[in-house]
Order: C-alpha cells, then structure tokens, then sequence
C-alpha cells in the first residue's frame, strides 16, 4: 500500500545547531544538510514554495560569529546563547574528534538544561552526548555515542545507559548519535518523523546515504584487548594466539602450553585480561576474519578455515552475534 505525501506542509521548523571551538565539522554540515534536502524534496513534490523552507537552519555558539573547527576551517555561528530565536524546534548539539574544554563548559552545560522545555527535540551527534551528560540531561536514560568513546562515556557518567553497538538512540526527547556521519543517520530519521517515509526516501536519495544502515557502530570498530595485568607470559600467550587463530586454541590446548591445568589456567586468564579464554579467541578469530576479507578476494569458506572457525556459517553467525551484520555486507560495505 503506498502512502499519500501530505498535501500541504503546515509547520515551520527552525533547526539550530550549537558549535564551539575545536568541533567536528562534518557533525555539523552532515545533519544540517539532510534537512536543506528535506526542503529540496519538498519543494520538488510541490509542497512548499520557493521562499517557504519547511527547516530553517542556524548555529548558535558562546558569541555569534566566526568559529574555528578541529580541521582549521570556520563557520558561522547566527546567534549567541543569549540572543537565541524563540521558535527552536531541534537543538543539537556537535561533537568533537578530541576531548575539548566546551563539555566541561559551565556556561553550556547550564544553558541546554534550560533549552530543555524549550524545544521539541534535543539532539547530540556523536562525543555531543558528553555535553548533555555533562549537563545532567542524560541521567537515568539510554544513550550512545562514537564507539571510540562509549567507555570514557560509561565510566564518567555511571547513570547513563550506554547502547554501545547503535548508530542512534531516542529516549523520550533526548536523541543521541554514534559518532561522526551517524549524526546524518539520526537527521534522516527525524525528517521521517515529521514528514514520513517517502520523503526521507527522497532525501536519502539525493544524498546517496543508505535509508537504513545495515549493521552497526560495531562494524566499524577495532575490539582491542587488555594486555594481561601483570604476567609477561600471558601476554606473549595473547600475541601467539593472535598470529595463530587457525590454531587449536582449545582451553585445554592452551592450558597445556602454559603447563597449566585447564581450570587454573581459565581463572588466571580471567584475572589477567577480564575475558575468557574462550571469548578472547572468538574476538580474535573475528578480527583476523575482518581483515582477511579486507585485504583478498578468497571466498568465506577459506577465509573461514584461514582464521580458524569450522566453517562459513559458524564465521557468520559470529559476525552477526558481534557486528550485526553478514561477512558478505561487511565486506561489500568495506572493501
């Protein structure tokens, strides 16, 4: 069944984006022109005129005026927090490649708690959420941010559920973004929201970006691995492992080459990297599958033999359990 576009567009939506020294650019322009498409396939389908924008889009910083983004180029902020327009509808808030003074700043994290019931959505686009976190507006709900971060994120605000793997989470209306283009992601599902499938089609289109991302932040991470605590032959263990993972890398196999039992070998090991023997050697089975796939053209069932899994199917049901995705889709997206 297909659905009617609705045949007129009844409300204004001015968007504004907040920015500060040092932020990821790309966080900035990627959201914002989802919406400017948004009103480009409005205006195709007839639904608005030329000169009525369904999104209006501003950048508000400390001072309006230039700012100078990580990547040394500037934009420019409309409007400073004090003199920010009535009628926001979305506030979203950038991020940032590295950690920066704004997430601790105590002007901006007073500022957007007082936003809060001021605007319909509040939105973070990737290491943002460390700025509503900061600014209490994270307490006690669900959240993600860029992969890289999710840990810094857990353990400095412990009454923030961390949804570590999605490409973007809503909690009430509080929004937040995996890191960097997931902030596109997130801006095309909002435009769904308002104005419907077919119209965030369009925009999806336009802009070439999938309308739903297969898979995901998982996909595009590294797992790395604690090196064992304090024992130097644990982590020559882990190193042989890694070069080894077609290897029989049973417990047991492993416990006899460090002339271990089995059961002391399994509780040391626990004690010095904080995961099982077991689960370090899928992750480790999985990453040398990533890369294999990456740097040849063999097909899965070698690839799976090579990195040590029985076969094909058991290398893809570990794809799907770790990165919600087939080796196929990783490989296609990736290669």
């Amino acid at each position: 069944m297909t659905h009617a576009r609705p045949s007129i567009v009844f409300h204004h939506r001015r968007v504004a984006m907040v920015v500060y020294p040092n932020c990821e650019i790309v966080d900035v322009t990627g959201p914002m022109d989802v919406f400017c498409y948004a009103n480009y396939a409005l205006r195709l389908a007839g639904q608005i005129a030329e000169d009525e924008p369904v999104y209006s889009l501003s950048l508000i910083a400390e001072r309006a005026g230039p700012v100078k983004t990580a990547s040394g180029m500037k934009i420019f902020a409309d409007f400073s927090y004090d003199e920010v327009p009535g009628d926001i509808d979305t506030l979203m808030v950038t991020g940032a490649p590295f950690t920066v003074d704004a997430w601790t700043d105590q002007k901006l994290t007073r500022w957007l708690p007082a936003m809060l019931p001021k605007v319909r959505r509040m939105v973070s686009i990737c290491t943002g959420a460390f700025l509503l976190a900061e600014s209490g507006l994270l307490n006690n709900r669900k959240a993600t941010t860029h992969w890289l971060f999710c840990e810094e994120l857990a353990n400095r605000y412990r009454n923030v559920q961390i949804l570590p793997d999605k490409i973007f989470v809503r909690d009430g209306s509080i929004y937040t973004s995996g890191g960097v283009t997931a902030g596109i992601d997130l801006a095309l599902s909002l435009v769904e929201d308002d104005w419907g499938w077919e119209v965030a089609a369009d925009v999806a289109r336009a802009m070439l970006i999938f309308m739903r991302r297969p898979g995901g932040q998982s996909q595009f991470s590294s797992y790395v691995f604690n090196e064992a605590k304090t024992r130097k032959d644990f982590r020559e263990l882990q190193a042989w492992i890694v070069s080894h993972p077609d290897g029989d890398l049973s417990v047991e196999a492993l416990a006899d080459r460090m002339a271990m039992s089995p059961r002391n070998f399994s509780r040391v090991f626990c004690q010095e990297i904080g995961v099982t023997p077991a689960k370090f050697v899928e992750r480790t089975r999985l990453e040398a599958a990533r890369n294999l796939m990456l740097r040849s053209d063999l097909p899965m069932e070698s690839i799976a033999g090579k990195c040590g899994f029985n076969n094909a199917e058991q290398m893809r049901r570990t794809f799907q359990r770790f990165l919600n995705i087939s080796p196929q889709e990783y490989r296609a997206n990736f290669k």
